[in-house]
């Protein structure tokens, strides 16, 4: 059986060793994963924002993914961090600046904590970088643990300077 309502939040803000921009990047690890049995079924627009904390590093470039799979999340948060790699993801140092940032946000509901995964994401309900962008493609997502939509989650979130793109 296929489960959907994997939530993906995709972004960066580096070009890469070949000068190709974050939104390309991005873009182009969304398309792998088809390659992975998780079937991409639903995309928001592109947002910029500030990062977090606030830092002299560039914008990031953000979107978020809806998703189907057979897989379980330990499997598909596995996957995502794989991706990353391919894509010259490098993880020293939290919140650096980094060419590509895939979190698994949710995973079928499932609330989880342990050495392995942490589900729902534990600061997606802060960041209004992924909140506007699944608000814009899924307003009545749940959150699992605090049991509010992504819509009522984004009224009570400040602006934090993020900007659609059109």
């Amino acid at each position: 059986m296929t489960h959907d309502k994997i939530i993906i939040a995709v972004g960066g803000n580096l070009y890469n060793s070949e000068g190709v921009h974050p939104m390309q990047i991005c873009d182009n690890a969304i398309n792998l994963l088809n390659d992975y049995h998780i079937c991409v079924v639903k995309q928001s627009k592109w947002y910029v924002s500030e990062p977090i904390p606030i830092s002299s590093q560039p914008k990031y470039y953000n979107k978020v993914i809806i998703a189907k799979s057979m897989l379980n999340e330990v499997q598909i948060l596995n996957i995502l961090h794989n991706i990353e790699e391919k894509f010259g993801r490098i993880r020293n140092i939290t919140n650096e600046p980094r060419v590509l940032d895939l979190d698994l946000i949710d995973c079928f509901g499932i609330i989880r904590n342990n050495n392995n995964i942490t589900l729902p994401h534990p600061r997606a309900h802060l960041r209004r970088f992924v909140i506007e962008p699944l608000a814009e493609i899924h307003p009545n997502w749940t959150h699992p643990i605090y049991k509010n939509t992504a819509t009522h989650i984004l009224e009570n979130l400040d602006n934090q300077n993020v900007k659609i793109l059109t």
